[in-house]
């Protein structure tokens, strides 16, 4: 019983500290949370350039959202075969880790 005491004894103490710094965390979090979003955008922006500069891709229907190194393709593409090629083309990029194609066929001309 008495080991069990120590242990909360010292879980309470570790809590109580992590407590004590939480305000300059939520700072550094902050930052880091505004630096994660610029980095996104900045990755997104790489890849919606690099699909624009692609022969063969119709990139009017293509939405681009990328977190964290894995990039989201939506929308819409006229022809089947756009969709691999904006798959390709995305894996290309440097920072990509990972594509999530759910891009589809555009049909009666919308």
């Amino acid at each position: 019983m008495a080991f069990i005491a120590a242990d909360s004894a010292t879980i309470a103490f570790a809590q109580t500290e992590a407590t004590g710094s939480q305000a300059p965390s939520q700072t550094v979090g902050a930052s880091d949370a505004k630096a994660a979003k610029a980095a996104n955008r900045a990755l997104g922006t790489v890849v919606i350039r690099q699909l624009s500069r692609t022969r063969g891709l119709n990139v009017d229907g293509i939405n681009v959202v990328a977190e964290d190194g894995v990039v989201t393709l939506a929308g819409t593409v006229p022809e089947t075969r756009q969709i691999d090629l904006a798959t390709d083309e995305t894996r290309d990029v440097s920072s990509v880790r990972e594509v999530r194609n759910r891009l589809t066929l555009q049909t009666n001309g919308k």
